[in-house]
């Protein structure tokens, strides 16, 4: 995976890709976690044009949670 979306598959006029993502959490003294990571699998398709997003599945790949997670991503 590249950072940006890699278009896996078309078919049935809709587009299949994955992007991945990081979220890093910053302490209010400068100290940076990694809060999740993973990856966004998406299925777009054609309107007008313009790619829409018809799904969006989020695929958190971080082994470890916070127990306090209270924000949604």
């Amino acid at each position: 995976m590249t950072g940006y979306p890699d278009f896996l598959l078309s078919e049935n006029s809709q587009e299949h890709c994955e992007t991945p993502f990081v979220v890093i959490r910053i302490m209010r003294d400068g100290k940076m976690d990694l809060f999740a990571a993973g990856r966004y699998l998406d299925r777009l398709v054609e309107e007008g044009g313009a790619l829409k997003f018809r799904e969006r599945l989020v695929v958190c790949d971080s082994s470890r949670f916070d127990t306090l997670l209270a924000i949604p991503l």
